[in-house]
C-alpha cells in the first residue's frame, strides 16, 4: 500500500533523566499523517515550546540509549574520534537524533547509539546484534567503506539502512541515502541557470574528483535535458591563467559552466571562467563552495542550490540550548532520520519501516525541507536556489511544495 507522508514538527514536553547511561524523552505530538483524510497535526508545534532544561548526555564510554523503555529500537552507528568522543559531524548527527527521538518518539521509539570501533572488524557483529534485538532501522554516519560493508549484508540479515554520510553511488537494496551531495546541488543549480534544459553545460572539478563521481555528474547533467560538453580539472596550485589555458575549449563552448570543489581554489576558477568573457554565460556553484569564494568578484551572480533549511529554525534554539553548539546540516539529518522512523512507527507500528514505505513517491517534509528516496535509494530534494550577491547567498527561488 502506497501512501503520502508529511513530517510535521511536533510538541516536546519534557526531558526526564533515566539512569546514568540512559535518558528518556516525554510525550510528543503526532508527526506523521499517512493516507488519512483530514489528518491534522496534534499539538502547537515546535516554535511555541520554549524549554529551559538541558539534555545531560551520558558518558560516551558507556552505551547510550534514549527514548521509551519498550519502544521499537532504532540503532545509530557512529565512530568515536581519537579522544574517545563523538566529534564533528558524527557528534552532530547523534545530537540531532537524540533531540528527534525526544521530541517525536512519544516513548514508542528507542534510540541505541553504538560506536563501531576502528576498522571494519566490528561492523558485521553490530548489525547482527541489532537484527537480534529486532531493531527496525539502522541509521549511520560512517566512512564509505563501513557503509559499503553494511550494505553488502543481505537485506534479510539486517534492518534497512539510512545513511547520513556521503552518498554511496553503489549500494545494496534497502539502503537509503539521506544526505544531499555536491552533484545534487550542481544539478539543481544548472536547472535554475537554464530552465527547460537544452543548454550546453561544461563542468570544472578538482584534480582528485573521482571517476565514479565524474560519471555520475555527467549522467545527471544529460538526464536534466542539457548537452554535457565535458569535464575539465583544476589543480590546487593553478592560477586563473592556468585554469583557462587547460580548459579553454570547454569554457568557451558552454552556455553554463558549473564549478565543483570545497577549497579556496574555487575562487580562482571562477575568475578563470569569467576572464573568457563569454556573453550571457551562466555560472553555477555548489553547496560545498567555501564562503570565501562568495567574496570573489567573479562569483557574483553564480547560482547555488542548497538544502531547504528554513524549517530547521524551529528546532535550532532548543538544539543550541541542549547541546551547547549550533545546529548543523548533519544535526538536521539526524533529527529527520528519527522523524521518519518515529512517524512510521507511531502511525502503523514497528513493521512499517519497509523499503516500499521509505520510497513513497510523495515524499517526506522535515527540517531539511521536502525530500524522497528514489528506486536506487538516493535522496531527491526540493532545494533552495540562491544567487551570490554582495559576497553572500541570497535566495532567488524558493522550492516547490510537492514533487
Amino acid at each position: 500500500m502506497s501512501f503520502a507522508i508529511s513530517l510535521s514538527l511536533g510538541l516536546f514536553t519534557e526531558w526526564l533523566p533515566r539512569r546514568q547511561h540512559q535518558q528518556r524523552a516525554g510525550s510528543a505530538a503526532l508527526i506523521l499523517c499517512a493516507g488519512l483524510a483530514g489528518c491534522q497535526m496534534d499539538g502547537n508545534g515546535l516554535a511555541s515550546n520554549i524549554k529551559t532544561d538541558n539534555v545531560k548526555m551520558p558518558s560516551t564510554a558507556i552505551e547510550e540509549t534514549y527514548g521509551g523503555d519498550s519502544g521499537t529500537e532504532i540503532t545509530l552507528l557512529l565512530r568515536k574520534g581519537a579522544a574517545g568522543l563523538y566529534e564533528g559531524a558524527a557528534r552532530d548527527a547523534r545530537d540531532g537524533a537524540v533531540l528527534g527521538v525526544g521530541e517525536l518518539g512519544n516513548n514508542q521509539v528507542r534510540l541505541r547509539v553504538k560506536d563501531v570501533g576502528p576498522g571494519l572488524t566490528g561492523i558485521a557483529a553490530l548489525v547482527t546484534a541489532a537484527k537480534g534485538r529486532n531493531a527496525a532501522l539502522i541509521v549511520s554516519y560512517l566512512p564509505p567503506a563501513e557503509t559499503a560493508a553494511i550494505a553488502a549484508i543481505p537485506p534479510e540479515q539486517r534492518p534497512p539502512l539510512l545513511n547520513l554520510a556521503s552518498t554511496m553511488t553503489s549500494t545494496g537494496s534497502d539502503v537509503f541515502n539521506l544526505a544531499s551531495d555536491e552533484i545534487d546541488s550542481a544539478t539543481e543549480g544548472v536547472k535554475a541557470a537554464g530552465p527547460g534544459g537544452h543548454k550546453k553545460v561544461s563542468a570544472l572539478v578538482p584534480a582528485d574528483f573521482s571517476q565514479s563521481d565524474s560519471t555520475k555528474l555527467g549522467n545527471a547533467l544529460w538526464n536534466s535535458g542539457n548537452t554535457f560538453m565535458g569535464l575539465g580539472r583544476y589543480g590546487a596550485s593553478d592560477q586563473a591563467a592556468d585554469v583557462l589555458a587547460k580548459n579553454r575549449p570547454l569554457i568557451q563552448s558552454a552556455e553554463i559552466v558549473v564549478i565543483l570543489g570545497n577549497t579556496p581554489e574555487v575562487g580562482v576558477v571562477t575568475s578563470a571562467v569569467r576572464s573568457a568573457a563569454i556573453p550571457a554565460q551562466a555560472l553555477v556553484g555548489t553547496n560545498k563552495w567555501p564562503q570565501s569564494a562568495y567574496a570573489t568578484p567573479a562569483a557574483a551572480g553564480a547560482f547555488i542550490a542548497t538544502d531547504d533549511m528554513q524549517s530547521s529554525g524551529l528546532i535550532a534554539e532548543r538544539y543550541q540550548r541542549h547541546f551547547n553548539h549550533p545546529l548543523t546540516t548533519y544535526s538536521a539529518y539526524g533529527y529527520d532520520a528519527m522523524a521518519i522512523a518515529s512517524g512510521l512507527i507511531r502511525s502503523q507500528g514497528p513493521q512499517a519501516i519497509t523499503a516500499a514505505n521509505l520510497r513513497n513517491k510523495v515524499g517526506f517534509r522535515g527540517t531539511t525541507g521536502l525530500f524522497r528516496f528514489n528506486s536506487a535509494g538516493m535522496v531527491e530534494r526540493k532545494m533552495v536556489i540562491n544567487a551570490i550577491d554582495g559576497g553572500k547567498l541570497k535566495v532567488s527561488v524558493q522550492p516547490s511544495q510537492s514533487f
